[in-house]
């Protein structure tokens, strides 16, 4: 007894030694950053880039667990500028995002960020202001953890992105148009003739029939895919060696599939958590998401490391050794043609049932859904009162019966895993395989006090590809309230994605578990890929008391609206924030247009819209004869309901031979019919009606063909049909024939 207790004093005072000695180790780490703007040369021809310290990506931050950073980010540009430590668990005056965080650093201003180191892991920082991620401002952070679990011979990092030498508010405006340029530039433009290349138009025609648009898995056509700021770099390693890669994905929009020439990559850590050890040939890596990964160097030679875009449109490499080189193996592309019409009614266009994320009454009763890949969620009860886009509920664990249970009942939910075999979606197979979720495991328990009480937050994640708007619960972040918690309770987000993207969704300030099927071992992340039709569960400790921003990590979906503020009610915003908070929520507009010149005829439109209101300019003008013209011309002001809808008022005005000068006031919608057929119907002022169709075919993914009907009770029947051709963004040829004009030809101009 006496021996007992001796040791237990002994341990004691080393354990009260120990924590003595760990803060005298610990060190105040200092860095400069120094953002800028420049000339860069990345694709053999001069950009405008914003670098740190001269170079794209930034500099690698190096900490040791324990540690204390001190980073001062000196802005000398004409502009604001911010850094985010991305993953980083940091005060909330120190999280680095203008309006929620603290104010913008303002142009040739200084900002000192000091905060505790207090994890280990891989992870990276870039700005949260406008689109300035996309244009360079980006670099890692490697945190070296107080007892190293694995062994390695080399460490390095491997930093990919992407780079477009366009610049990023072009990027945007162009996809806000509705524009398929993009597509057709990297070459998944969709087609008939295409479709039946490939003996799918049945698929094409009932995707058309469902109302669905044309499916691409990432939005921007990129000139270049970098590693560590180069399209291809070389390491050092000698045969044998044991080589750890910490892969961070900083792009701004695009996945990538990891694979090694060398061998199969253990994973040993996701987003700067260790995770037990498996062994991967190739996997997908989300936008924001980091892996740590070993890999064994074989016999002498150069082995490709290779980073292949989602999209197929290009890749980075790394050659890792010396010697013949041995290239990793091409992935084949996707076949976006597939039939998703079984998707689209049950989980695109509907709202769920309250718990049911897309399952059947039957399904949900049973409370076990055992197939492949799909949620195993034990008993439902409590989840009757799931948040469908209003106040969160809480939900005490006395009433949920998820509690204890929920680690190991809940799985990853595939809409339809069927269609995820046959290459659903974004044509994933074996070859193209999704995240590798189903095998990551955390070291060590992760699960919660059964005690605690849940909050369940159900979140739609919406979008609209022709006028590039992403919501969340089908409002943007301008039109949203925040997401409200309370400190101390388990806080479970239902993630239900009704649209055919991948969404990678990133919460600041916290490490939430992925529910995938590992019990009590979940994984903990600060990023998720929530893949296209699919549900994806998450869950975390409400113990970092703050505002904190909640985001798809797609750079232009994010600043088209899909994101939020998380916000403790136990947290007061100091004033100075508050009073600059509402810059957070503006709305921002866009501008473009469209001119048809030709031989017999002109016509065209002017737009200026934000996320719901649309002001549109229309003209049509021709000339029968030399001395013969009429034109009309359309202003109105539309509302967005949805990609399905929109009401709108305005005035018609008309010079005609017969009504000099006439103008009407008109009330009206808009419509898609099935097939993709526009609708417009209006009544006017003067107690008249108005109908028009339009329809697109497009033949090939540059060659367009366009329907037009129009039925107006004071002139009756209007039509034309044209067919164009884009040579560029901003320039087609046109042939037209039209029923008041006819035959014409010219050239179309967009800006």
């Amino acid at each position: 007894m006496f021996h007992r207790s001796k040791r237990v004093v002994i341990e004691g005072c080393i354990l009260v030694f120990l924590l003595a000695v760990a803060p005298a180790n610990a060190a105040v780490v200092e860095y400069d950053l120094t953002i800028a703007r420049q000339e860069v040369n990345i694709t053999g021809k001069p950009a405008q880039g914003m670098t740190i310290n001269g170079g794209i990506p930034g500099p690698t931050l190096r900490f040791k667990e324990g540690d204390t950073a001190r980073i001062r980010v000196h802005n000398n540009m004409s502009v604001g500028t911010s850094i985010h430590w991305h993953g980083l668990l940091v005060p909330p005056n120190m999280d680095g995002v203008p309006y929620i965080s603290f104010p913008p650093i303002a142009a040739g201003a200084t900002f000192t960020y000091e905060f505790p180191i207090r994890q280990s892991g891989t992870y990276w920082y870039h700005s949260h202001t406008n689109l300035q991620e996309q244009s360079g401002v980006y670099g890692p952070i490697v945190i070296e953890p107080r007892q190293k679990r694995f062994h390695a011979d080399r460490d390095y990092v491997v930093l990919i992105s992407d780079w477009t030498d366009e610049n990023p508010h072009t990027v945007l405006r162009t996809l806000k148009r509705g524009s398929e340029w993009y597509s057709t530039q990297k070459g998944s433009g969709q087609s008939i003739f295409g479709a039946a290349r490939l003996g799918m138009l049945g698929s094409y025609f009932k995707r058309e029939l469902q109302r669905m648009p044309p499916m691409d898995i990432a939005d921007v056509a990129y000139d270049r895919f970098l590693a560590n700021g180069k399209p291809e770099s070389a390491l050092s390693a000698r045969p044998g060696e044991t080589v750890r890669l910490r892969i961070i994905d900083g792009s701004a929009t695009t996945y990538f599939h990891l694979e090694f020439a060398g061998g199969l990559m253990q994973v040993i850590g996701s987003d700067g958590q260790d995770v037990q050890p498996f062994e991967q040939k190739r996997f997908l890596i989300g936008v924001a998401e980091t892996y740590d990964v070993l890999v064994r160097m074989p016999a002498a030679g150069a082995y490709e490391f290779r980073a292949t875009a989602h999209d197929g449109s290009g890749y980075a490499s790394v050659w890792i050794g010396s010697g013949k080189r041995h290239p990793a193996s091409d992935i084949p592309k996707p076949n976006l043609y597939h039939d998703m019409g079984h998707f689209s009614l049950r989980h695109i266009f509907a709202l769920t049932p309250a718990g049911s994320m897309g399952l059947s009454d039957r399904e949900v009763q049973a409370g076990t859904f055992d197939k492949p890949g799909m949620m195993h969620m034990g008993g439902m009860h409590g989840m009757e009162s799931m948040d469908h886009g209003g106040p969160s509920v809480p939900l005490p664990s006395q009433t949920s019966r998820i509690g204890k249970q929920y680690g190991t009942d809940f799985g990853f939910l595939a809409a339809d895993v069927s269609a995820r075999k046959n290459l659903a979606v974004d044509g994933m197979t074996s070859e193209r395989p999704w995240p590798p979720y189903d095998k990551l495991r955390s070291i060590k328990p992760t699960a919660f006090a059964a005690d605690k009480p849940v909050r369940a937050i159900r979140l739609t994640l919406d979008g609209d590809m022709d006028r590039y708007v992403w919501l969340l619960n089908k409002k943007p972040l301008s039109e949203s309230d925040s997401i409200h918690i309370h400190e101390g309770e388990i806080v479970r987000f239902i993630m239900i994605n009704r649209t055919m993207m991948h969404h990678p969704m990133h919460l600041h300030g916290h490490f939430f578990r992925v529910v995938n099927g590992q019990g009590d071992q979940a994984p903990l992340k600060h990023t998720v890929d929530v893949a296209p039709m699919s549900t994806t569960v998450i869950e975390f400790d409400a113990n970092e008391l703050g505002d904190w921003f909640f985001h798809c990590h797609l750079l232009y979906h994010m600043k088209s609206g899909m994101a939020r503020v998380v916000h403790y009610e136990e947290f007061t915003l100091n004033p100075e924030l508050s009073a600059i908070r509402p810059n957070l929520y503006k709305d921002s507009w866009y501008f473009w247009g469209r001119a048809d010149i030709l031989s017999n005829m002109t016509e065209g439109l002017l737009t200026f819209s934000n996320t719901r209101n649309i002001l549109t300019a229309e003209w049509e003008g021709g000339w029968r004869e030399v001395d013969e013209t009429e034109w009309e011309g359309i202003f109105r002001w539309d509302y967005y309901i949805n990609r399905f809808s929109t009401i709108f008022a305005g005035a018609n005005f008309l010079d005609e031979e017969d009504e000099s000068n006439k103008t009407r006031g008109v009330l009206g919608f808009h419509y898609l019919l099935p097939l993709n057929v526009e609708s417009r119907v209006w009544v006017d002022s003067d107690g008249g009606a108005r109908i028009n169709l339009e329809k697109e075919f497009t033949l090939t993914p540059r060659l367009m063909l366009v329907g037009e009907a129009e039925y107006d009770t004071h002139d009756l029947w209007e039509g034309s049909v044209n067919l164009n051709y884009t040579v560029h963004k901003h320039f087609s040829f046109i042939v037209l024939w039209h029923s008041e004009y006819d035959w014409g030809a010219g050239v179309t101009l967009r800006f």
